[in-house]
């Protein structure tokens, strides 16, 4: 009875540890920039990625996870507080999305991973 019970024990702390270790999932994004280069960023969902432009300054991407598709918001990091400056919204392994701000960002979703 006691073994019965220290299995049941051992399989109960295993479930909950795997329930407290699960991370929220990545968003690879590919940024098409103003000189042509297309860095990737992986980013955690709901936190901040960030692509640095000579001369013109540095720019935050938030992603967030709604099903197949994302939401993207972009942050003007050089004003503090930062500001907010767009939301795209994109497919997951869909087209490219073009930002309505200055400078103009393409921006796809590739994948999610860790889900």
């Amino acid at each position: 009875m006691q073994r019965r019970f220290l299995v049941v024990l051992a399989m109960m702390a295993l479930t909950c540890g795997a329930l407290v270790a699960q991370e929220p999932p990545d968003v690879l994004l590919e940024i098409g920039l103003p000189s042509g280069e297309t860095p990737q960023l992986r980013i955690r969902n709901g936190e901040t990625g960030t692509v640095e432009i000579p001369n013109v300054g540095k720019f935050g991407f938030v992603p967030t996870l709604k099903g197949s598709v994302v939401s993207v918001e972009l942050f003007d990091l050089n004003k503090t507080p930062h500001r907010q400056v767009d939301r795209i919204e994109a497919v997951v392994g869909g087209d490219t999305v073009q930002s309505n701000t200055k400078p103009q960002f393409r921006i796809r979703v590739i994948r999610v991973v860790g889900r």
